[in-house]
Order: C-alpha cells, then structure tokens, then sequence
C-alpha cells in the first residue's frame, strides 16, 4: 500500500524528493571533500613552512647548508618563511601565488639560472620574538679591530648633526664673502660633485686662485667634505638589515663547503659608505672614526742576523726586534698613510655601464650627467635602495680593505703598488695652465676667448710632441717641434712656429717689464690712500695670474689667447700705477 502511495504520488511532488536527497548527498560530499582539502592544505601549508621543504630543491642546497650552520637555523631551528615573509604575509593571496610561481618556474627548467633574489623585510627582523626589543642596538659588536654598535649608525636624531650643519654654514658664508655670490655657486657646484676626493679638492683650489680669493684649502676641502657628509647621514635612514647582513657564497678554497652564517655580515658596505669619494684618512674616512689605535708596543722589524745587521752597518738591530708605540706617533702627528697606503684599493665609482645591466632604454639615463652631483645620487639612491632594496654591490664596484700582506703577497713589494699607480700623490698636475691655454679660459682679465684652433681637428698633446729631450731636472720629457708643424701642414708652414715663439716672447718680455714697473710703484708709493693701494693691489693680483698662466703654460699652445692674456696683463698694470697716482 505504501509503494503503491508512493508511486500514486503527483510527479512534481516526486522531483522535489529527488533533488532533495540529491541536495543532501552532494551536501554530504561537499563536506567531505572541504575537511579534506582543508586538512591537506593544513598539511601543505606546514610542510611547505618547513626549512627541509626549501632544502628539496636542489639549487638550495648552500642555501640550506649555511643556514643548518647558522645560529637561526642550527640553534633557533627558524623557518625559512618566518624570515622571508613579512609578519602577516605569509598567508595572503599575493604570497601564494608568488610560490606558485616558484614552483612553476622549478619545474619547467628556468628557476635556478640565476641567484634567487630573496628578501628579508626589517619587519621580520625586528617581531617581538626576534630583534622586536631593540636590544642589539646599543650592545657593542667587534668586528676585526672596529667596535661598532647598531645605534650610532640607526638612532640618529637631528641634533647630533647640528654642530656640522653650523660649521658649514658658517665656512658657506665665509666663502661667499670671498668670491662672491654669483662664484659661489659654481665654487658649491663643484663641492658637491661626487666623483674622485683628490681631484674635487684640486679643482677647488685652482678656482679660488684663479678668482684670486684668499681660500685656504683646508677650509675648501672642509666646506666639501661636510656637504659629502650631509647626504651620507640622510642615506642611513635607508639602511635595511640586509644592507649589512646577506647570504655570502661558500668558500672559494672549497665549493662544497657552506658558509658558517647565513645571514653575515657585508663590511663591504661600510666601506662603500665611509670611503667613497673621500680622501685617505679624512672625513667619513678618517681612521680613528672607527679604529682604536693598537695599546703598548708593537714590532716594526724582526731582529736580523749578525751578517745582515752588519751589511747595514747597524749592529744593534741583530740584538732585539725594534718596537714602537702609535701613541707616540699619534703625539708627532704623523699621519696613517706614511705606513699604512695600501689598506684601501679600488673605488667604487658607479658607471653608465653598470646602470645598462639593468636598465636597456635611453628614458632611463635622461637625467644622466657626469660627474654627478649629489642630488642625483640622493635622487637614485631613493629609487634604487629604498624602493627596490638594491644592495651596495648591485651598483658599486667593491672596495677592499686590509694590509696587503694580509693577502700573502710580498710586503717589501705590493705594499708600494697603491702610491706608485697614483703619480698625484707626490707630483702635482704641472699642465694645468697648458690645458687652461689650449681651451681659451681660465684667466682672470680675460676669462674666456677661442680655443687653438687645433681642437677642430681633435689634436693633442701626442701631435706636437714627438720628440725626445731632457727637462730642468733631468728627466725624460716630450717636446714639440717645427717638424710636427711641417708633418701636417706642409712645409710653407716650416717658419710658423718660430714666428710664433718670437711673437709671444717679445709680448712676454713687454708685459714682465709692465709688471715690474707696477710692483716697484705700488711698493714705492706710500702716499697713496688706503683705497687706492688696496685697488692697485686687487689689479695687480690679475695681472699676476694671467702672467703666470702664459709663463707657466706656453704661449704658444694658443697664441691668440695668450696675446690677450698679456695685454690684460699691461692694462692691468697701467690701470694699478694709475690709481696709485689718483688724488
């Protein structure tokens, strides 16, 4: 009766069961198949958190070898995704996809061409169970003979640069008072060029001589060194922990081994900060800014054997080895680099070429212009380090630092390397007014006129001297000729160059008499007013230093301009007696 019932029922009644039986089954399944996926993905997530899940893909094996050796793998036993996820990043669509990405990448043969390019946030760093307390920022840490501590690199407040920000106020406005307002900015233009210290600082000095202001260097280089300094101090507020602490590649000496730290520290970063297109042991790269000097004596030489103390005639050296103090040679104010030039080689200039590794099209070098100024660095610096957490080296060239017979090299040799490939450190530029001559600028009468004419035809200084002679002291040196005039111009050019040693000579000879006259008048003439010997003075001073660019430089690497030059120098002259008599 009950199927009968059943089966008599109205046929959408009987669907509805249907669907509904089906509605429960599936709901049933669906249950089901949620707790499974769930628990599976439960038992993904926690696998796949593990170090020993990252160690099954074989180009991680370093990887996972320095951090087994390493203090958060070895001791603290911290999983790779508690560093390399962000607090909270771990589980967010973008983090999953970006593993999937990896593995898809593992799989079809591209991952591992290159060095994973993995980071680590300061967040992760500094959780509450990690760095979170801050305590690592005042504990002093040895590194070699630096003591360095985290908080006078990371805990800097505005007042601690306030004696400096004075300083170079006040040497901004001494300098000002000296050259002028207008002067002042090219003199602050090139103080805050960034390239090569040395040659920054000459550039300065010969700018202040040739407006004939009263500059000491020392203040110039100062004036520079602070404006350096600024933007150094800015860009620490751009350092992350992995500035300093990444990943170092196993040993050299051997591939298999892995590194002791996973996580170590660069000091080629404190290099590139403190070195830098800085002059050795001055500003940010002044020694005791972070070396203490050694306590007590040290040995300077072994003691020699009888025969060899005797070739030197100095029996006392087989004795006992020689030993000095630093602090006694602190006391006499001898500077580091008389023994100690060869700790830092190499710079780390950043060029066009290391930018076109990365960067292909020319939108990216429109703002591009040698040498740079520091605003363009602070300006990259922002883009590249902040934003894209690009390291020193990514960049920069690396600079070593350390006693090169630390390297096993011969130190009676290879110490010497450093100041013998730099000429400048003992002999200065004696071509400058050459140079000024051959460009047509540079004096002080006469700024700037034609350059020789020569520059259309791109010569130099190879086309004219050609041969051999010895200079006033004796040495090796190239001079020019008539015959370099012939080679190139024929010979109805062969009377040229004498022509032209003969007309510079007797325009010379002119104006040192002129300013001889000036300087016997001007010492002579003690009744003139104060004014008028000071105004006689200040011509005089550019009478000086255009006489001395023709003198020093040849007049006849330009002889149009160096003619000018030389009757500046006579007006000048005349213009000085002149005052001198004025009532």
């Amino acid at each position: 009766m009950a199927e009968e019932a059943k089966d008599s029922a109205p046929p959408g009644l009987r669907w509805r069961r249907r669907i509904k039986r089906w509605s429960i089954r599936l709901g049933i399944t669906v249950g089901v198949l949620t707790l499974l996926g769930a628990a599976l993905v439960g038992v993904a997530e926690h696998r796949t958190s593990q170090a020993q899940f990252c160690a099954s893909c074989h180009i991680m094996e370093p990887y996972y070898g320095s951090w087994q050796a390493d203090l958060h793998g070895g001791k603290l036993e911290i999983a790779c995704v508690e560093c390399h996820y962000a607090p909270g990043e771990r589980t967010t669509v973008n983090a999953k996809l970006r593993g999937l990405s990896q593995v898809a990448s593992y799989f079809s043969g591209r991952y591992g061409a290159t060095r994973p390019r993995a980071h680590v946030s300061n967040d992760s760093c500094l959780t509450s169970k990690c760095h979170g307390d801050l305590k690592f920022m005042d504990k002093p840490i040895q590194l070699g003979t630096v003591q360095f501590t985290h908080a006078k690199h990371l805990k800097r407040d505005g007042d601690q640069e306030k004696p400096n920000e004075a300083r170079l106020n006040e040497l901004s406005d001494m300098l000002q008072e000296l050259v002028g307002t207008e002067r002042f900015t090219e003199l602050e233009h090139v103080a805050k060029e960034a390239g090569p210290a040395a040659e920054r600082y000459d550039r300065l000095v010969r700018l202040a001589q040739d407006w004939n202001a009263a500059a000491e260097r020392d203040a110039l280089v100062e004036f520079s060194q602070l404006h350096h300094r600024g933007v150094r101090v800015a860009q620490l507020s751009d350092l992350q922990c992995t500035t300093c602490h990444s990943y170092h590649s196993p040993s050299q000496v051997s591939p298999a081994a892995a590194p002791d730290h996973h996580f170590q520290v660069h000091t080629t970063t404190c290099f590139t900060c403190h070195f830098n297109n800085e002059g050795f042991n001055t500003g940010t790269n002044t020694c005791l800014m972070c070396h203490s000097p050694p306590q007590g004596e040290i040995t300077v030489h072994k003691e020699l054997t009888a025969a060899a103390s005797q070739k030197l005639q100095a029996p006392e050296l087989a004795a006992k080895p020689v030993k000095m103090n630093h602090a006694d040679i602190l006391a006499q104010k001898v500077d580091c680099i008389a023994c100690h030039a060869d700790v830092a080689r190499d710079d780390s200039t950043v060029t066009r070429r290391d930018c076109e590794r990365c960067h292909d099209q020319p939108r990216f070098f429109e703002d591009w212009k040698e040498p740079f100024t520091l605003e363009l660095v602070t300006s990259y610096h922002k883009t590249h380090v902040k934003q894209q957490r690009a390291k020193c080296l990514d960049c920069h060239t690396e600079i070593k630092h350390r006693l090169i017979h630390e390297d096993g090299q011969s130190p009676d040799k290879a110490f010497l390397t450093t100041v013998l490939s730099d000429c400048t450190h003992c002999h200065f530029n004696p071509h400058t007014d050459q140079v000024k001559l051959l460009l047509g600028q540079g004096g002080v009468g006469v700024p700037k006129s034609e350059p020789n004419p020569m520059f259309g035809a791109r010569t130099n200084c190879f086309g004219c001297h050609t041969e051999t002679a010895s200079g006033v002291e004796g040495q090796r040196v190239m001079k020019g000729t008539q015959k370099t005039c012939i080679a190139c111009h024929g010979e109805r050019y062969g009377d040229m160059f004498e022509q032209w040693k003969t007309g510079v000579g007797l325009s010379l000879s002119d104006a040192e008499a002129a300013y001889q006259n000036a300087r016997k008048a001007l010492a002579e003439n003690t009744t003139a007013s104060p004014e008028a010997r000071k105004k006689a003075a200040e011509l005089m001073a550019v009478a000086e230093s255009d006489l001395r660019i023709v003198k020093h430089g040849n007049g006849i690497h330009n002889v149009t301009y160096a003619m000018e030059l030389l009757d500046s120098v006579t007006a000048h002259c005349q213009k000085a007696i002149d005052a001198l008599r004025a009532k």
